[in-house]
């Protein structure tokens, strides 16, 4: 077997020290194939950032994570049966938001199966089982086909003995509709060997230069951390085996008196001197107010991610930003929700949120109302209150 190494200083590759499988076969590191009578180990596909164009979509209807389920609705379908063999094999997972609001899914190659494996199945036959992985990642990806999400791809564990053949992933690409396509923001591959290096840019010439344009090569785990909640992702433990999970060390934040964004509110209002509403919730809520409270998609659409880093370094350097030189009411939206969410501590408080998550289903509607708001009266630091009251009373618009 190979062993798999690591470049210390430029995190460059994550390949294979015999560089000769580049003219052929992907190979596995410390992988031993599977027997045929090894079913044991679960291997599957669902249970349950930036882009170079950055593009995000963000949005709070799952900001607390959680993993989901694929939905079979044609359960007459004569491969229903099939496609839930393939959803035990976990070769793709449902994992929640990443931290730009973004639906995530990940693919594990190492779950897909030896193909001696699906010869004896119910499959029979390799192309019957791909075939049925395809409606099965269709199926999965109608879910979002109205929304942007990411795809997380884990590269380690493709082998000669479980990769599709290069007809079936080219046929694949062609035959998933533009839909699916154009609300992927960023497909990233974890751990590419040389020859996926090698190969990408001869597909370019058959795959289109805006989704070559959302591919970007992860070669730590710990790379992860700036664009998904690490905590939500379903990491193959043949994955975590060859790269342990080490967070890329960040220097810590030098604060300034005007910084606004990744600081506590009581730091924000303690430098905004008379202020009880930050001056970046009063801002885009202003904006918003003015352009866009009949917009459709607001709070939802998506926007630039550069722009939204300008107006932070803006708003951070102390400068003044007019939103109406922009003159897009979505961006104002997006840095109003970032903005919250990168309060150091959320408006509810770390000591009070689990008091109020705690009520859930065991009050009925009417009774929960008012023990949240009792608890919020009685306990909420009043600059918290103060906000909270601001943004409901937008929100109730």
């Amino acid at each position: 077997m190979q062993n798999l190494h690591f470049d210390n200083h430029q995190h460059d590759d994550f390949a294979l020290n015999n560089d000769s499988n580049i003219g052929g076969e992907f190979l596995c590191s410390d992988i031993t194939a599977p027997t045929l009578g090894d079913t044991t180990t679960k291997q599957g596909i669902i249970k349950g950032n930036i882009t170079s164009d950055g593009i995000i979509d963000d949005d709070f209807e799952s900001e607390l994570g959680g993993r989901e389920t694929t939905e079979f609705h044609d359960t007459e379908g004569v491969d229903y049966h099939l496609m839930q063999k393939i959803a035990d094999y976990g070769i793709i997972e449902l994992c929640g938001e990443d931290k730009f609001g973004r639906k995530t899914i990940v693919c594990s190659a190492c779950r897909l199966p030896h193909e001696n494996i699906i010869k004896n199945s119910e499959f029979k036959t390799v192309n019957k089982f791909y075939d049925c992985l395809l409606k099965y990642i269709l199926i999965t990806f109608d879910q979002y086909v109205d929304m942007d999400y990411v795809i997380i791809y884990f590269h380690h564990g493709l082998c000669s003995y479980n990769r599709p053949a290069y007809g079936w992933l080219l046929s694949a690409y062609f035959n998933i509709d533009r839909k699916y396509k154009k609300n992927l923001k960023a497909l990233y591959i974890v751990h590419p060997t040389k020859w996926i290096k090698f190969l990408w840019p001869l597909l370019r010439s058959i795959i289109s230069s805006k989704f070559s344009s959302k591919v970007i090569y992860i070669n730590r785990l710990g790379q992860l951390v700036e664009y998904v909640h690490m905590e939500n992702i379903e990491i193959p433990t043949e994955v975590k085996s060859i790269d342990p999970i080490i967070p890329i060390e960040v220097p810590p934040l030098e604060l300034r008196p005007s910084m606004k964004f990744h600081v506590s509110l009581q730091f924000l209002l303690d430098h905004e001197h008379g202020e009880i509403v930050p001056i970046v919730i009063r801002e885009t809520i202003d904006y918003v107010k003015s352009c866009g409270l009949n917009e459709p998609g607001i709070f939802r659409r998506t926007t630039s991610v550069l722009l939204i880093k300008q107006i932070q370094e803006k708003y951070n350097a102390g400068e003044t930003v007019v939103f109406q030189q922009y003159a897009d009411v979505h961006l104002a939206a997006c840095v109003l929700k970032t903005f919250l969410r990168d309060l150091t501590e959320p408006l509810l408080t770390y000591h009070l949120y689990p008091e109020i998550i705690g009520l859930s289903g065991t009050l009925k509607l009417h009774n929960q109302v008012q023990v949240i708001r009792d608890l919020i009266i009685e306990k909420l630091p009043a600059r918290n209150y103060h906000v909270l009251k601001y943004l409901t009373e937008f929100l109730n618009l």
